[in-house]
């Protein structure tokens, strides 16, 4: 099937630019180029073969490889043998899990920090809230 490029490119951020199944990093410009860097092909989770459609919410990208190895499994099978249990998530969900994790943690920094008055409160709020935003989303 031919996909424009605004189909690819929301294909393509559904994980941020990374394959669905292995989660190695993809290149926007190397879609459907073999043997290129990150190269891919955009992905049916549910196969065709197997009732799956050509909507956008059954569409990720996938390297080649990991694209051709699946065949007609369904996707959580072939995550599994890369050992991941669901696709990368996008940048806005990586964005909005940072923000809650800052806040999180800058609530609980200063929580703890109180213990030492009004500066602990405060440097504990930083903390905090460093610790939180440098949290990986993704792990």
């Amino acid at each position: 099937m031919k996909y424009d490029n605004e189909k690819l490119n929301k294909i393509y951020d559904r994980t941020d630019g990374y394959c669905h199944l292995c989660h190695k990093k993809l290149s926007f410009s190397n879609y459907g180029v073999l043997d290129s860097i990150g190269s891919w092909h955009v992905e049916h989770s549910k196969p065709k073969a197997k009732g799956g459609t050509n909507h956008l919410n059954n569409l990720y990208p996938a390297c080649i490889t990991c694209n051709l190895e699946k065949g007609t499994f369904h996707s959580r099978t072939a995550r599994g043998w890369n050992g991941n249990t669901r696709a990368p998530l996008s940048k806005a969900a990586k964005e909005s899990i940072r923000e809650d994790n800052t806040i999180g943690g800058a609530v609980i920094g200063g929580a703890l920090g109180i213990m030492f008055g009004p500066l602990g409160l405060v440097v504990g709020s930083l903390i905090g809230g460093g610790i939180g935003n440098s949290s990986s989303p993704t792990k």
